[in-house]
């Protein structure tokens, strides 16, 4: 039976890039599976949200807010940049909340790229940066950065890669993948570079209170210059166990929000009216809860790191969000060979990294969002695997 056409633009090279990028997912449920590797945290959204949440629905807010959000959680969002980040915006015109912050990616790219323009970003790098450039038409230039200098980017390789067609750069700290936190000297230098070459930074700092030792995170936007020119992404997934409550923010100057709007409007009109009165209570609430998350987080940061040095894996030192990126090369398998091996004959879940390229040929993506006796057992079968690559190849 012939089907009915699809859009020509499906079918075209870079349509098709994007898909052989895009993880397929699968219902089925592995008894015994072990995942280390996943980017949702293993707690639960704290009780007070959930009330707020709760007491939404029971209030009956259960309509469209405005497109931009809740007024009282765009001020919310306001008193938090000025609070946790120095950073001064207004509520009305520089703030929008999104459906998590994922919808904000695509739409941020689809408001500044047109086809042709380049968007600069470190590598390795989370897949939905190239993603949402390559669906806006756009094309991703990478930066290289190594684990021995915990993949802290090199202002003079990004000045390097600067064309006429560069629209931005996009910056995580801390990261996912890496668990890099970029330096303020480092940040000060991106910033020199994009009022330099006239260019946007857009600032990914979901992940912002995941700090370890004295990495701690600065946001860009603060720097002379930059709130003009700097577009800051947050949200409530990581840092709050909102994941499936789909709400973030950005902040961004008034013009640049006021082009967004109808994209918004476009894709789902307003982030969710319950989640908007959950995410207000996450900000106004208590904080003091996250302490104890962060002291869970920062041993099984140890155990990973012990366990790697022992395996004889290079890596990254974690210094934020809960990732961490090592080389298993000398295992005598690829990323891939790896991931796939631990998954089918060991029950233990990896991330290759290879889908970014030769970057990631050999990088696997491990995270601290697994309960600590999981972990624990994780690290027992990686070892016996390790060992056993290892003999197939006449290693060690």
């Amino acid at each position: 039976m012939t089907q009915p056409a699809l859009a020509d633009r499906l079918f075209s090279q870079r349509a098709r890039a994007v898909r052989a990028i895009f993880p397929r997912q699968t219902s089925v449920v592995v008894p015994g599976l072990l995942n280390i590797s996943s980017g949702t945290p293993d707690f639960d959204t704290p009780a007070h949200i959930v009330e707020a949440g709760a007491k939404a629905l029971k209030d009956g807010q259960t309509r469209y807010t405005l497109w931009a959000g809740l007024p009282e959680l765009r001020q919310a969002i306001a008193d938090k940049f000025k609070r946790d980040n120095g950073l001064i915006v207004n509520p009305d015109t520089e703030v929008l909340v999104t459906t998590g912050t994922q919808e904000a990616l695509f739409f941020i790219m689809q408001t500044v790229l047109d086809p042709g323009d380049e968007m600069i970003t470190a590598s390795p790098f989370y897949d939905e940066y190239r993603r949402d450039v390559m669906l806006a038409g756009g094309t991703m230039v990478t930066v290289p950065t190594r684990a021995e200098n915990a993949f802290e980017i090199d202002p003079a390789e990004i000045e390097k890669r600067i064309t006429p067609r560069t629209k931005g750069i996009i910056v995580i700290s801390p990261s996912n993948p890496t668990g890099a936190v970029q330096p303020r000297a480092v940040l000060e230098a991106i910033a020199h570079l994009a009022q330099k070459h006239n260019f946007l930074v857009i600032s990914d700092e979901l992940y912002e209170k995941f700090n370890y030792g004295p990495h701690a995170h600065f946001s860009l936007a603060t720097l002379p210059g930059m709130h003009e020119r700097t577009i800051t992404i947050n949200g409530f997934s990581k840092c709050y166990g909102m994941t499936g409550w789909r709400v973030g923010y950005l902040a961004a100057p008034e013009n640049i929000i006021h082009m967004m709007l109808p994209i918004k409007h476009g894709m789902t009109i307003c982030a969710p009216a319950v989640s908007q009165w959950a995410a207000l209570a996450a900000l106004t609430g208590p904080h003091d809860w996250f302490d104890n998350i962060m002291e869970e987080y920062g041993r099984r940061r140890q155990l990973w790191m012990k366990s790697l040095t022992d395996l004889g894996f290079g890596f990254g030192e974690p210094r934020g969000a809960y990732y961490i990126l090592f080389d298993v090369q000398s295992s005598g398998l690829t990323a891939d060979e790896f991931a796939r091996r631990m998954r089918e004959e060991y029950k233990v879940t990896l991330g290759s990294m290879s889908s970014i390229g030769p970057d990631g040929q050999y990088l696997i993506r491990g995270s601290l969002a697994t309960p600590t006796a999981e972990l624990e057992e994780a690290m027992v079968r990686m070892k016996t695997a390790v060992t056993a690559f290892r003999n197939e190849r006449g290693g060690a």
